[in-house]
């Protein structure tokens, strides 16, 4: 009686799924229940992996802005401009019409060791902290090692420790330029080179082609820091950008300005020398008299002229400069997040759900070929 059985047993568990380049999909879904045993179990572990996933992860919370840059002079291309656009050539930078940042490279901006190097120093009010303190001081403070990390070093990896300190492996490279060379390079610790890593992936960027519409956002572990760090990226961009469109002009008005001090002075000591000559003189009528009373009038008439024309084109300057200052309309502002957008923890469990389901049904139709194998071994 025992024979028929374990027949049964194999028959049951082990049912041809493919018939005639056919899928039987009541064999299959027979097979599925006859071990579904098997399934379960990899439902529940990888349910309890997911648990404890969603509870051990770190809270995180999400803050963005919208804003809609100035619209920069574009050259009309007609038909041609459009084709050049599906063609994914822009032919306005090409043809010289963008003076600007384009939205495309903004990424790029964030992304730069200038711009992250200046926002990682920037103060912000942490949680847990009594004063303003920037993300650099904040993450320098978390990486010190703790007691166990520091008995760990000096106990299990001390063979480790001493070869680091025989070969120079603990030596950090500091911030600057080495030695006397005349060439200006930057040179990051370790711990500057982390922190900058980190920030791009906190802080992104996004730009929709059709809208023009950027979009910036960050994420991180308090609320108000994240609302901080966005306000603080959109103010950031906006002030890299505006330099950069005005930096010729900016740089005029400067030179201007520099010659205009220089013209004043020359002019207030050419206009005091010749009116003391005049009024020395009032009263005197000589040649000599004359000729010197003249040249002190035309020095002064020329540099009052100078002066002028140099005022004049200081205010051309500064119009120049406002009128080529781009412009940034906030559609969406930085607002505190409320609700925390990582972890998703029922979206966690769903995927442990379907995973493990996955892995179970994997390992059921694996025991099925392998065991094949074996018997045609």
């Amino acid at each position: 009686m025992e024979q028929p059985n374990k027949e049964h047993s194999v028959n049951k568990t082990e049912r041809p799924i493919i018939k005639d380049d056919e899928i039987d999909l009541i064999a299959l879904a027979h097979t599925i229940w006859d071990n579904r045993k098997t399934i379960w179990y990899t439902i529940a572990v990888a349910v309890v992996i997911g648990l404890m996933v969603a509870i051990f992860s770190p809270v995180k919370y999400t803050a963005s802005a919208t804003i809609l840059p100035q619209a920069e002079g574009k050259t009309d291309l007609g038909g041609l401009g459009g084709l050049a656009s599906m063609a994914g050539i822009n032919l306005g930078s090409m043809m010289g019409s963008a003076s600007g940042i384009q939205p495309d490279l903004y990424p790029r901006v964030i992304n730069s060791y200038p711009f992250l190097n200046e926002l990682v120093h920037q103060p912000f009010d942490f949680e847990e902290e009594d004063v303003p303190k920037s993300i650099y001081e904040q993450r320098l403070q978390d990486s010190i090692p703790g007691f166990g990390a520091t008995v760990m070093k000096y106990t299990l990896r001390l063979p480790w420790t001493i070869k680091n300190a025989l070969m120079g492996g603990d030596q950090k490279i500091s911030a600057g330029v080495r030695g006397q060379s005349s060439i200006d390079v930057t040179r990051l610790s370790e711990e500057e080179t982390g922190i900058l890593k980190s920030m791009t992936e906190v802080v992104t960027v996004s730009v929709d082609d059709e809208t023009g519409l950027v979009t910036i956002g960050a994420e991180l572990d308090e609320p108000l820091l994240t609302a901080q760090v966005t306000q603080k990226t959109v103010e950031l961009l906006q002030k890299y950008i505006i330099e950069y469109k005005t930096r010729q002009a900016t740089q005029n008005l400067e030179f201007i300005e520099a010659r205009l001090k220089e013209k004043k002075a020359e002019f207030e000591t050419a206009r005091e020398a010749f009116f003391e000559y005049r009024d020395r003189n009032r009263n005197i009528i000589e040649e000599r008299t004359n000729i010197r009373y003249q040249e002190l009038s035309d020095a002064y008439n020329l540099a009052s002229q100078v002066y002028q024309s140099l005022a004049e084109q200081k205010e051309q300057a500064e119009i120049a400069v406002k009128k080529d200052t781009p412009a940034f309309s906030v559609i969406e502002p930085v607002k505190v997040p409320l609700e925390k957008s990582a972890p998703k923890r029922s979206m966690i469990i769903l995927i442990s759900v379907f995973l493990g389901g996955f892995i179970g049904i994997g390992l059921v139709f694996g025991g099925m070929v392998w065991r094949k194998m074996k018997e045609a071994w």
